[in-house]
C-alpha cells in the first residue's frame, strides 16, 4: 500500500525543518550560555525535547516508507548520528541538571543534521537485503552508535581546549564558570572516547564477518576500510596513550577532533566519490 499523503509531506519537510529547528534550539542555549536570563533556562530544554521527538519520529517514517533501516545513505547516517548526539546530550542535561554545554552539543548536532538534508536524496537506493542480514544490521548499529560516540568526545574534546586556553592565558573572558571544570569535561570526552572505541570494534568484526561471507577478499582492498582502520587506530592510540599518561587532556582532544575529521571525510568523501556506501570493490 503506498504511504499517505501526510507521511510523504512530512518526509519531504523533515530535511527543511529539522535543521532550522536545531538552529534555533541551539540559539535559545546560546542566549541561555552567554546571559543567564531566565527566559531561555525555561524553553531551552523543553525546545530541544520536542526537537529531539520530531526527528525521531521523522526518521521512524524514513523506516517505514522504504521497509529498512534509516542508514542506507551517507544522509541517513548522519542524520541518525546526529539524533544519537542529541539524546545523549539531552539525558546528560537531565541527569546532571547542568545545561552549560548545550549550545555546543546542539550546534554539533545542527551541523550534522545541515550535512543531511543538504546530501539527501529525493529515492534513496534500496539495500532490504543488506539490513535483514543480522551481521550487517549489527555493523551499522554499532558503527553508528560509535560515530555518535566520537562526535560527542570531539565536543568536550573542544570545549576543554577552549576552556584550558583560557585558563593558561588568564583571560576569564566568556567560558571560566560557565562551563564545567576541565577534570569534568576530560572526563566526559575520555569516557565517550572508550564508549565508541568499543562499539567501533564490535562493528569492525560484524562487518568484516559479514563482507567476507558476501566478497570474499575484495574487500579488504575498499578505501572505506583503510579509513576505518585509521580511525580506529587513531582513537585506540589515544585510549592507550592517555591511560598509560604519555597524554594528557590537551593532546587527548586535539585526538578526538582529528578523529571526528577522519570520519567526516570517511562518511562524505569516500562514501560519495569513491564507493557505494554498502559496497565494495
Amino acid at each position: 500500500m503506498l504511504p499517505s499523503a501526510a507521511v510523504e509531506t512530512a518526509l519531504f519537510a523533515g530535511p527543511v525543518l529539522l535543521p532550522l529547528a536545531y538552529l534555533l534550539v541551539a540559539i535559545d542555549y546560546g542566549f541561555l550560555f552567554f546571559t543567564g536570563h531566565e527566559f531561555p533556562r525555561r524553553t531551552a530544554s523543553p525546545a530541544l525535547r520536542v526537537t529531539l521527538a520530531l526527528h525521531a519520529v521523522w526518521l521512524v517514517l524514513v523506516a517505514v516508507r522504504y521497509q529498512q533501516l534509516p542508514a542506507a545513505t551517507v544522509a541517513q547516517a548522519l542524520s541518525v548520528v546526529g539524533l544519537a548526539v542529541a539524546a545523549v546530550y539531552a539525558f546528560v542535561e537531565w541527569h546532571g541538571r547542568e545545561s552549560s554545554t548545550g549550545l555546543w552539543m546542539v550546534s554539533l548536532v545542527f551541523l550534522f543534521q545541515l550535512l543531511s538534508s543538504l546530501l539527501i536524496r529525493p529515492e534513496p537506493p534500496a539495500h532490504r537485503e543488506l539490513f535483514e542480514d543480522p551481521l550487517f544490521a549489527a555493523h551499522v548499529s554499532l558503527a553508528l552508535l560509535g560515530y555518535a560516540a566520537f562526535a560527542v568526545a570531539a565536543a568536550y574534546g573542544f570545549l576543554f581546549l577552549v576552556l584550558y586556553r583560557e585558563l593558561k592565558v588568564g583571560t576569564f573572558a566568556l567560558f571560566y564558570g560557565k562551563l564545567p571544570p576541565l577534570q569534568v569535561l576530560e572526563r566526559m570526552m575520555t569516557g565517550a572516547l572508550a564508549a565508541g572505541f568499543a562499539a567501533l570494534t564490535g562493528a569492525s568484526i560484524f562487518g568484516s564477518v559479514w563482507a567476507q561471507k558476501l566478497y570474499g577478499d575484495a574487500w579488504l582492498n575498499d578505501p572505506k576500510i583503510l579509513l576505518t582502520f585509521v580511525t580506529w587506530a587513531l582513537y585506540g592510540t589515544a585510549l592507550l596513550l592517555r591511560r598509560l599518561r604519555r597524554w594528557q587532556g590537551p593532546q587527548t582532544a586535539i585526538a578526538s577532533l582529528a578523529g571526528l575529521g577522519t570520519i567526516l571525510f570517511s562518511l562524505v568523501a569516500v562514501n560519495l566519490f569513491l564507493t557505494d556506501f554498502h559496497g565494495f570493490r
